[in-house]
């Protein structure tokens, strides 16, 4: 298939961008549109009060004054009618004062258009419930945003394609600077991620899908929503989307923000902070945010009054797409901009009825300081419009003035909503609102004609849904099979038409010289026009001539192409029915293979069968064997209370057997005392020591007798030894006398000597050897409890006059070794070392 090629688009450059004429700010081009003033009446809060106002058509209102108001004090009982645009009585719903009031201006928005819409009443009066509303029943400004976003869904641009510049204009930024703006805000966001939000799901859930969409669009532009939101305080204007420390935003740390002219002589707030939003969420969170930020006080009219005038602004932007109606045409002088001002203003009320003191009395002049210049302003407006007069409008005695001074000197259409409260209470000040509204009525303001903008730069009309459908059609093309059609080339190119017919116009008025210079520049439109269309057609003539040339030739090739695909489509067609007989064949093979997988899987479902069984029958197996582990732990347990109850007895038999074996031990140890403090041998010790008269050594307390085998006398007194011999110091060594096979002690109670001389059986030599000086007798005997006792005799061994050895004990240690898990051991036991107890008895000298 041969490629059809189009002619080649003509490039948007500055030769077709024609520049957007200067407005004529001259009164012989305005045209004057009154300010349309409508009211609306608060339902009364208990169906027993008392009503001042009354409702007799859909555009009058009657005040009937009640007995306690000034006017009926003085004498003047005669009841006012006032006559706005449209009456809303206490019955009316949102959506109906939306459409009635706000719809109109949303759409001369989206066709360029800019406006102002004023919310007027004493506190309390409902302004703000009807400007924003609440969660159920959505205000002016939330069903605003609904219906713009439904309008402009599908034509709005990416992030930052638009980028404010700071000096209340827009710049075209390039998609690639877009995407770098878009990063580094994304790059942001994430390092902000840890503050506080002060966005409300409650508000940002008000946004509903039930708008519909408006009249006015041009499918040809590109949109983008930005939105500022600023307030009036003590006559200093504030940024309530400022952004704010991470601690957090306090009262009083927002900086006042100055009022400026640009170059388009329209008044704008510097500095503020500008966001462009995508959806309504969005714009409903940032307004939730300024909310936070804007003053407000307890008064006694209003437990939440606003204490400061509040500008929620809505600036469309938008700008004609290229010739494929996918990007914005990058010329900055085709950017038209229109904003929607919705203000809220800060209730006027009378000093002697709020009663108000300190800073609550200096806001509230404040406020009806800015209230009286406003109305000022439109009294003198009025009266220069009547009498023709030329005095002038003191726009800058208030901030809030002098930032809607262009509206008011026609650049926009301007709108009030006047919120009366019908409670007879609130008689006196409801007059004096439906007064300032009925001179507010009769106040013309100056808006210019509509002219036809030169953003004709020759671009097709519907080039937008043009190229939509042709990728629509592209794409069914791929999908049935014609990948080819990706490459087809279609040029939207320009509109061959010099343009609007020529405009009507009469050489016989005052504005003869108006007219001729208007018609010279429409004339001299067209002959450029001309010449650009005269420059298109031409190329697109040599385009097409070349095109067709080349189609010839690609002709020519396809043919000899045609003949050898032929021959090759019959080769492949040969390979093809081969291939055919090969696929039956191993779809056979397959099938085979396919029944033998489902008898095997048949198989294993019968074994996975048989598995899961057996697991059954092993976990009962595992619960009878748990059910009889913890039967016999039961009866274990019962067992082993028992064996420690029996212990526990013989324990404490043992106990008492000790405690009397203690006992006797202990007259035996009196007993010795007793022998040690008298000198004579009792007669039960003496017949003892007869008995033993055999042996060579006989032990006397006092009266001491020492028999050795070469002693022939028995010398008797209080002191056998020699004064005169005495043992060198060097005679330390020690004489340690134990049994042949000793049971080891196991504790570091252990006898530590420096040197000795260990022996099972004592000879006469060992005593008499001079290196020996000191003795040591270990006994060990079993106790009643079967348990290890070590009695160690500790002496010196000493020459006697009479020229033998004697031993003279000093000591004796008594060690016992214990399991230490016996409780009545460790009760008994050493507190630093309960394995093992010691006693050592010291007494007087004992002489063996």
């Amino acid at each position: 298939m041969s490629k059809v090629r189009t002619p080649a688009k003509v490039p948007i450059g500055s030769r077709l961008a024609l520049k957007t004429p200067r407005k004529q700010n001259s009164k012989e081009n305005l045209t004057k549109d009154p300010v349309q003033v409508f009211c609306r009446i608060k339902p009364l809060p208990c169906e027993g009060d008392l009503s001042c106002i009354k409702v007799i058509s859909p555009t009058t209102v009657v005040l009937t004054p009640p007995e306690f108001a000034v006017n009926y004090k003085i004498g003047n009982l005669k009841e006012t009618q006032c006559t706005f645009k449209h009456v809303f009585d206490g019955e009316s719903k949102q959506r109906e004062v939306y459409s009635c009031v706000a719809q109109p201006l949303v759409e001369n928005l989206i066709r360029g258009k800019s406006g102002l819409l004023f919310s007027y009443g004493v506190t309390g009066s409902g302004k703000t419930y009807t400007m924003t509303g609440d969660a159920k029943n959505r205000g002016i400004m939330p069903r605003c945003l609904d219906s713009l976003f439904k309008t402009i869904s599908d034509l709005q641009t990416k992030k930052f394609v638009f980028k404010p510049d700071r000096m209340n204009g827009f710049e075209i930024l390039s998609e690639a600077d877009a995407m770098l703006e878009r990063q580094a805000e994304l790059h942001s966001r994430l390092l902000k991620s840890g503050r506080r939000k002060d966005s409300d799901p409650e508000i940002a859930s008000q946004a509903s899908t039930n708008a519909e969409t408006l009249d006015g669009l041009d499918e040809d532009n590109m949109y983008a929503v930005f939105i500022t939101y600023v307030e009036v305080y003590n006559n200093s204007v504030f940024d309530l989307l400022e952004e704010t420390p991470m601690q957090g935003f306090k009262q009083g740390t927002l900086q006042s923000r100055v009022i400026r002219e640009d170059a388009n002589h329209n008044m704008y707030v510097h500095g503020v902070t500008e966001l462009e939003i995508k959806s309504v969420e969005q714009a409903l969170e940032a307004f939730q945010l300024g909310q936070k930020r804007k003053r407000v006080g307890h008064t006694i009219l209003n437990a939440e009054s606003s204490r400061s005038h509040s500008v929620f602004t809505i600036r469309l932007v938008q700008a004609p797409s290229d010739a494929q109606g996918e990007y914005v045409v990058q010329d900055k002088q085709t950017i038209t901009v229109s904003q929607l001002s919705l203000v809220d203003l800060a209730g006027s009320e009378r000093l002697s009825r709020t009663k108000n003191t300190g800073e609550r009395l200096r806001e509230a002049g404040n406020i009806n300081n800015s209230l009286m210049t406003l109305r000022t302003c439109l009294e003198i407006l009025r009266e220069n419009q009547m009498t023709g007069a030329s005095k002038k409008v003191p726009y800058r005695d208030s901030k809030l003035t002098n930032l809607f001074k262009n509206f008011f000197d026609g650049e926009g259409q301007v709108r009030m909503v006047v919120c009366c409260n019908p409670r007879a209470e609130e008689y006196d000040e409801n007059v004096q609102v439906m007064k300032f509204a009925e001179m507010t009525q009769e106040v013309q303001i100056a808006r210019p004609t509509p002219m036809k903008s030169a953003l004709d730069i020759g671009l097709t009309p519907g080039r937008r849904k043009a190229n939509q459908l042709f990728k629509k059609a592209v794409d069914n093309l791929e999908e049935n099979g014609k990948p080819e059609a990706r490459h087809f080339d279609v040029d939207l190119g320009l509109v061959y038409s010099l343009g609007p017919s020529f405009p009507n116009y009469r050489l016989d008025s005052v504005e003869n010289e108006r007219v001729i210079q208007d018609l010279m520049k429409f004339l001299e439109n067209r002959i450029e026009k001309r010449r650009i269309l005269l420059d298109d057609f031409n190329a697109r003539q040599d385009k097409f001539r070349l095109q067709l040339m080349h189609l010839e030739k690609e002709n020519i090739m396809l043919k000899s192409e045609t003949s050898s695909t032929k021959a090759t489509l019959k080769i492949e067609r040969q390979r093809n029915q081969a291939l055919e007989n090969r696929i039956i064949v191993h779809e056979r093979a397959l099938d085979d293979l396919n029944r033998k997988i489902k008898e095997v899987e048949q198989e294993n479902e019968r074994l996975r069968q048989s598995m899961d069984e057996k697991q059954r029958v092993l976990q009962q197996k595992e619960r009878e064997v748990e059910n009889t582990r913890k039967k016999y732990a039961a009866k274990v347990g019962m067992e082993k209370t028992k064996m420690e109850s029996e212990l526990e007895q013989k324990l404490q038999q043992q106990r008492s057997k000790f405690e009397e074996k203690y006992k006797s031990d202990a007259e035996k140890l009196k007993l010795v005392s007793k022998i040690l403090k008298s000198t004579e041998i009792p007669s039960d010790l003496a017949s003892s020591r007869s008995s033993d008269s055999s042996d060579k050594t006989i032990v006397k307390a006092s009266d001491v007798v020492y028999r050795t085998p070469n002693a022939k006398t028995i010398h008797r007194g209080l002191s056998v030894a020699n004064p005169r011999h005495r043992r060198s110091r060097s005679a330390d060594r020690w004489l340690e006398h134990r049994a042949k096979n000793p049971v080891p002690l196991g504790t570091i109670f252990q006898p530590y000597y420096k040197a000795r001389k260990s022996v099972t059986q004592v000879e006469e030599q060992d005593l008499k050897d001079q290196k020996n000086g000191k003795y040591c007798l270990i006994d060990q005997v079993a106790d009643t409890d079967g348990e290890v006792e070590t009695r160690i005799y500790k002496g010196n061994i000493i020459p006697t006059k009479a020229g033998g050895t004697q031993v003279v004990l000093e000591d004796v240690e008594l060690l016992k070794q214990f399991s230490p898990t016996s409780p009545q051991r460790v009760k008994r036991g050493s507190a630093e070392n309960p394995d093992l107890v010691s006693q050592s008895i010291k007494k007087k000298k004992f002489y063996v």
